[in-house]
């Protein structure tokens, strides 16, 4: 239920969490494309605002005021950032995961299978929990270049699937 709060300020109120599950929701519905685009997420931060603004109107009787716009407008800018990084953290995981599953049918000598698997449960573990980070770029670079030795079908599949990561972290350029 959304507690809707009366204070001056929106952020020490009752109201923040479902603010910002309200907008989680909002982005997780979104395309690929939707979540990489600026003015997707404006919109889904103006939606959630207005979303709030009725909420508070039909408890209080008044609109919210324009210092309680700009303060959860500049709020929800980090919401939509921590939101998007664990939504493609998620995502990547998934991948792993299934890469993970497919390690030992990869033609890959004994050695860059126990390291690709041993790389590929970190990152996971550490998208999944943290979400999609500048340095998993880093670690996905890694993990691609094992893959690179890998009999040419299978590399391919996986260069292609997990490449669509690389740069995720800078959603909002």
């Amino acid at each position: 239920m959304v507690q809707i709060g009366d204070r001056e300020s929106i952020l020490g109120s009752d109201a923040l969490d479902s603010i910002e599950e309200h907008l989680d929701d909002i982005i997780e519905r979104m395309s690929v494309s939707g979540r990489n685009e600026a003015r997707s997420i404006d919109e889904a931060k103006e939606s959630t605002i207005a979303w709030y603004d009725r909420l508070h109107r039909a408890d209080h009787g008044v609109p919210l005021n324009r210092a309680q716009v700009d303060e959860l407008r500049g709020h929800l800018q980090g919401v939509a950032t921590r939101s998007i990084a664990k939504w493609n953290g998620r995502q990547l995981a998934d991948q792993l995961n299934e890469l993970g599953n497919s390690i030992e049918g990869s033609g890959l000598a004994d050695g860059d299978q126990a390291l690709l698997e041993e790389m590929t449960f970190q990152l996971r573990n550490d998208a999944a929990s943290r979400g999609y980070r500048r340095e998993h770029d880093r670690a996905l670079e890694s993990l691609l270049a094992i893959i690179a030795r890998a009999p040419v079908a299978w590399a391919e599949e996986w260069t292609l699937r997990l490449e669509r990561f690389l740069g995720r972290h800078r959603w909002w350029l």
